[in-house]
């Protein structure tokens, strides 16, 4: 093996085989798999799908020790170290961020680091006086500065905003080692992945490649289901005219064909599941929708938006990005009148009825005890009208959303989490809106229902603004980017990759502005007089500070180079992947030696400063 100092990792110049699950199953009310074998190497990148509720964390739970399967074992090979982020995580509540972190890193800079990539800034809070969001990321940064010869995650992606997620993506994909993890992310189960576990009615489908591949095989296998209920059919016929002869025929056919018909009666299959296209008719929305004059929005002093101009009209496709607390739940609260702004002006266009789906939208239990999903649904409209003017009803609607039979009868008060939020996003489209605003519609809904909302969506002919930190859901559903930081709201034409070429392209321009060169140092110290020549108490830590970075962000250069060395025995799949991973790295290195090389001229320039105080 190789010792990689950057990330205190192991890198296996060969797979190693590190877990095996030998025929476990699992059930509570009901089953959620059963005889599930499997094994997972160093060399694997595996992904678990599956609706909500399905039992995707249950196995990852059973796989790393945390619950006991009802049957069955898991096999960890001896040595073997695994890194494991639950959904909850388990953490110290008296000890701080960087306290967290640090025990897993290789040292506090490295802790750090990982804390920033993060965007976890407040190390010196404890941790429980932190959100439950921030925890998660506090955890998230502790299991990756570890070392380990298998990453386990359930939905890492949860609180993390795009840019960090995009981070994270390409952190994985660097990273050696084995990777198993649970996530809504399709970008990360189409580039990080080489295999796929489609956990489904008790059963768990696998397929080789990636969660393209998966949905290509799932659409065979419904094929294949609805020819085999074709042929069932037939049988069925068949069997019910020859039983229906007359008595002296009843009385002397054979007990099996009996039995056969009773069989093939009851083993019938849905072949209209799965997730259909929806175009709700809505209210015409005229030629002016919401329009933003200067507005300016603070909390406690701390300016969140100001001075934002912005429109929003019919067929308009916005995403809204930007880090987390830098202003997009502000702004889309002010957009549906939830909350007035300090200054400047909001005003409505007289046809815009506007439906706002909240971050933190449920649907209360407590106000709704009693009632069931159809009673939720129908109290709102009974039918509902389509776009080429047929109706639909409010059951077919509620099935199309994945609440089939049973589940529509089930109490509001009994539903899962994902599938309230799930039945808050029907019972919002129901009301026909003809201006959308989502915020973070994606978090906990699996990607089935992900599938549903968009679908509706793609045929969504109002106007539509959603926050998020899904790239996917973007790209498929937005046609223009806003991004809310500092205060200031900018506009990006295009989708999220050309939206981070113009942001990366904008912060190497300002930091090279900011960066003075070697020779305009050196022309600051001659005009400096005796008196501004000194070093002051912020200067001298500064230049502690800068000596530190420089050593970390050479022992990165290092490292990175050191990766691009030996990268082609360690990544698995075709030569466009290889080019990829060597492509990502390239541009790493250059980052960091942009970095190292503003650290140095920085530290020349104090220097510089330095000397002159010692000459005069």
């Amino acid at each position: 093996t190789q010792v990689c100092p950057r990330a205190t990792r192991t890198v296996f110049s060969e797979p190693v085989h590190v877990l095996s699950a030998d025929r476990i199953s699992k059930a509570y009310d009901e089953v959620l798999f059963e005889e599930v074998s499997f094994g997972v190497a160093t060399s694997d990148r595996i992904g678990v799908v599956g609706p909500n509720g399905s039992g995707k964390s249950t196995l990852l739970r059973i796989l790393v020790g945390d619950e006991v399967p009802d049957s069955g074992r898991v096999v960890v090979a001896r040595e073997a170290r695994l890194g494991w982020l639950p959904q909850i995580p388990v953490t110290r509540p008296d000890e701080t961020a960087l306290d967290c972190v640090a025990r897993a890193a290789a040292s506090p800079h490295e802790a750090e680091a990982m804390l920033d990539r993060l965007g976890v800034h407040d190390r010196d809070l404890r941790l429980a006086e932190m959100s439950g969001g921030i925890r998660r990321r506090v955890s998230l940064a502790a299991v990756l500065v570890r070392s380990s010869d298998l990453l386990v995650l359930d939905e890492p992606t949860n609180h993390l905003d795009a840019e960090a997620v995009e981070w994270l993506e390409g952190h994985l994909r660097r990273r050696p080692g084995g990777l198993l993890l649970v996530t809504h992310d399709r970008y990360f189960l189409e580039r990080l992945v080489t295999r796929m576990l489609d956990i489904d009615s008790g059963h768990v489908h696998k397929y080789e490649g990636t969660y393209s591949g998966l949905l290509e095989a799932r659409a065979a296998r419904l094929e294949d289901a609805e020819r085999q209920e074709s042929r069932r059919q037939n049988l069925l016929r068949k069997e019910v005219a020859w039983l229906r002869r007359g008595p002296k025929a009843r009385t002397s056919k054979p007990r099996f064909r009996v039995e056969q018909a009773e069989a093939l009666a009851r083993s019938g299959v849905d072949p209209d599941a799965g997730p259909l296209r929806i175009e709700t008719g809505q209210r015409r929305l005229g030629k002016r929708g919401i329009r933003l004059d200067s507005v300016t929005k603070a909390f406690g002093g701390s300016v969140v938006l100001s001075g934002v101009d912005a429109e929003i009209g019919a067929g308009d496709r916005i995403g809204v990005v930007g880090p987390n607390g830098s202003g997009k739940t502000t702004l889309l609260r002010i957009l549906a009148g939830d909350l007035a702004c300090d200054s400047g002006e909001v005003r409505w266009g007289k046809t815009v009825e506007v439906g706002f789906f909240r971050q933190d939208e449920t649907i209360a239990a407590e106000a709704m005890r009693g009632l069931r999903v159809m009673d939720a649904v129908r109290d709102i409209a009974e039918w509902l009208p389509l776009a080429d003017g047929r109706r639909i009803s409010a059951t077919a609607m509620a099935e199309r959303f994945l609440f089939d039979g049973a589940a529509q009868h089930r109490p509001v008060s009994l539903l899962s989490g994902g599938e309230r939020r799930r039945l808050a996003l029907l019972c919002l489209l129901v009301k026909a809106p003809n201006v959308l605003l989502l915020d973070e519609p994606t978090n906990d809904l699996d990607l089935d229902t992900l599938a549903v909302l968009e679908d509706h969506l793609d045929g969504f002919r109002g106007a539509l603004v959603v926050a998020s930190h899904d790239r996917y859901l973007l790209d498929r559903l937005t046609d223009e980017l806003w991004s809310v930081e500092g205060g200031r709201l900018r506009r990006h034409q295009g989708d999220w990759e050309a939206y981070l070429v113009t942001r990366d392209t904008e912060q190497r321009d300002a930091r090279r502005d900011k960066t003075p060169s070697r020779r305009g140092a050196r022309s600051q110290r001659s005009q400096r007089s005796p008196t501004t020549q000194k070093l002051g108490f912020n200067e001298r830590r500064e230049l502690g500070t800068l000596e530190t970075r420089m050593k970390e962000l050479e022992a990165r250069r290092d490292c990175i180079e050191a990766d691009l060395a030996v990268v082609r025995g360690d990544v698995p799949g075709t030569f466009a992947d290889l080019r990829r991973v060597v492509a990502e790295l390239s541009e790493e290195l250059a980052t960091v030696v942009e970095e190292l090389t503003a650290a140095e001229e920085r530290w020349l320039e104090i220097k510089i400063i330095e000397e002159s105080s010692e000459d005069s």
